[in-house]
């Protein structure tokens, strides 16, 4: 028969937890316990979890200061079998991995796990709780561990470990290696165990996962120099002893000491825990007060306080402050309260706003054509550069840092460069002229390229700013004609215009090309003629056209989205530039 379990509520047995919480540096005094744990036979790899070989039990006592490794060596003391395979305890749904002594630090477990060099007092486990052991991964073999009492250590007969009680012959490790005399001699061995002496390698990472091994590379690499220091002792540990590691990062060696512990207790996760929000005492009190104070102050205007000012700086607040509370408060302290709050002066910033009363009608019109593209129409923006002249030109560059590049103010003519040009909004491709000035003449001359350019097309829409000579009635005069010509003969695209609104020239996405093409061939050269930066121009968008005919992209990015002109009234100008 099993003995009977010792009644819950007698003599000195613990009910609560063995769980040490608040580990400091400081170690609190514990009063030693020891602990009565039975283990069970479940077989190999069971698939009932509740299966238990009938009538097999090893009941024994240890020090709840036993590692988990020191626990495993006793049970296999017990059991009579060799220790040189991997093994595992999985304890309240925390899994404890030996993975043996080799030279592999990094090993790929993919589950979370930690060391088994954690003493089982930390594993938070109270009477009546179960556990698991598993040894040998390739054999399985599992069996159930259950704390069955927890008493004083005053109360010890004798030392411990010590085996109390057992039913059951011994299970053989390997059963078809011995002699059938041998087996049976070995199936009747009393089971004993011996003390499994101190911890061995207790200043030694047992092992680091390999999914931790990238964070804690990050962290070696980091300006944070507190995991830099972590990083360092836990890489390190094999190739160094503790007092190298304290000497290499500075700290004392009980520091390095405590980090190692507490990695092999609780991995990664130790040692990146979160810090405690402290209460903020009077101090923090107060000057919570003077944040709420000072912050509520700036949604008010200096004039309601006698300050002659039209906006709030340091001494100003500080100067209202006084008045409303009688409470001196520096200018440095509004400083930081205001920093810690986000807020800081700034400068405001020009934004352009249209004047058009049909802007929304405008604005809807554009879009709408944009999205409801079919394959056979075309989008173009279009908008005149210039005139640039021919001249030497700042601008970022790389020069040394001794030398001085520099600019001469005024500079003889060598002539100036007009163009207008066209984006495709579904290719991205640009066509361009160069004209002598900008008028109907040029915007006429650059339709009919696009014309020429796309004869397959069905329609071409186009899009440009409410300069004169973009509807200016000559431009109109000669449209309609050729679109009933055009619409007559059944062949050519058709030409419909789609004006932008009276100063809205930061939705023509055109101005981001140009505004690149100026960077790259422009800023910083030194062309001596028309005839040579016009090359550059076009040697610009040729290579630019090439690129995207071999990348295809639309042309934008914010136009096509259709909340993006939701907010009508804060339009932020140079928003094209991120198109």
């Amino acid at each position: 028969m099993l003995p009977r379990l010792p009644n819950m509520g007698t003599d000195a047995q613990s009910n609560g937890p063995i769980h040490i919480e608040g580990k400091s540096r400081k170690r609190k005094w514990r009063t030693p316990q020891i602990l009565k744990l039975r283990i069970q036979y479940r077989g190999q790899c069971p698939r009932d979890p509740e299966f238990l070989h009938p009538n097999w039990y090893r009941d024994f006592e240890i020090a709840d200061k036993t590692t988990l490794e020191q626990l495993a060596a006793i049970i296999l003391e017990i059991l009579g079998w060799s220790e040189d395979h991997l093994y595992e305890f999985k304890i309240k749904n925390c899994c404890y991995v030996n993975f043996g002594n080799d030279d592999d630090y990094i090993v790929d477990a993919k589950e979370p796990c930690v060391s088994c060099a954690i003493p089982i007092h930390l594993t938070d486990l109270t009477r009546g709780d179960s556990f698991e052991f598993i040894f040998d991964f390739g054999e399985l073999h599992t069996f159930r561990l259950t704390l069955i009492a927890i008493y004083s250590i005053t109360w010890m007969c004798s030392s411990t470990p010590r085996v109390l009680s057992y039913r059951g012959k011994n299970i053989l490790q390997y059963p078809g290696v011995l002699s059938r005399h041998a087996a049976s001699a070995a199936r009747s061995r009393l089971p004993t165990v011996d003390s499994p002496g101190r911890p061995k390698n207790r200043w030694r990472i047992r092992f680091v996962r390999q999914e931790d091994e990238p964070q804690l590379v990050k962290w070696r690499e980091s300006n944070d120099k507190r995991l830099w220091q972590k990083a360092v002792t836990i890489l390190d540990n094999r190739s160094l002893i503790p007092e190298e590691i304290a000497k290499k990062v500075e700290l004392p060696v009980d520091a390095i000491r405590e980090w190692i512990t507490i990695y092999n207790h609780q991995g990664l996760a130790g040692l990146n825990r979160p810090r405690k929000k402290r209460s903020p005492g009077k101090k923090g009190v107060a000057l919570e007060r003077k944040r709420v104070r000072v912050l509520g102050l700036i949604h008010s205007r200096p004039q309601a306080y006698g300050i002659n000012r039209a906006s709030w700086n340091h001494a100003s607040l500080a100067t209202a402050y006084k008045q409303c509370y009688e409470e001196t408060i520096s200018k440095a302290t509004v400083g930081r309260i205001l920093q810690k709050a986000g807020y800081k002066i700034k400068k405001a910033r020009r934004v352009l706003s249209s004047p058009d009363p049909e802007y929304r009608e405008k604005v809807d019109l554009v879009l709408t054509t944009l999205r409801n593209l079919q394959p056979n129409e075309l989008f173009f923006f279009i908008d005149e550069l210039g005139p640039l002249r021919v001249k030497k030109y700042g601008g970022r560059g790389i020069v040394h840092e001794k030398d001085v590049h520099t600019v001469p103010q005024e500079q003889p003519g060598k002539g100036s460069v007009i163009m207008s040009g066209a984006l495709s909004a579904t290719k991205n491709q640009v066509s361009w002229l160069y004209s002598s000035a900008k008028d109907t003449q040029a915007m006429i001359d650059l339709v009919e390229i696009l014309f020429n350019q796309y004869p397959f097309t069905s329609r071409i829409y186009l899009t440009w700013d409410a300069a004169s000579w973009h509807k200016s009635g000559s431009l109109v005069e000669w449209l309609d004609p050729l679109n009933v010509e055009t619409t007559s003969a059944g062949f050519g695209p058709t030409i419909h215009l789609v004006p932008l609104p009276t100063s809205s020239q930061f939705l023509d996405v055109i101005e981001a090309v140009f505004s690149g093409m100026k960077k790259a061939v422009i800023h910083h050269s030194d062309y001596q003629s028309e005839d040579e930066m016009k090359t550059a121009i076009s040697r610009q968008f040729v290579e630019r056209n090439d690129y995207f005919r071999d990348n295809p992209k639309r042309a934008g990015k914010k136009i096509w989205e259709i909340d993006f002109f939701q907010d009508v009234e804060n339009l932020n100008s140079g928003n094209y530039r991120e198109w």
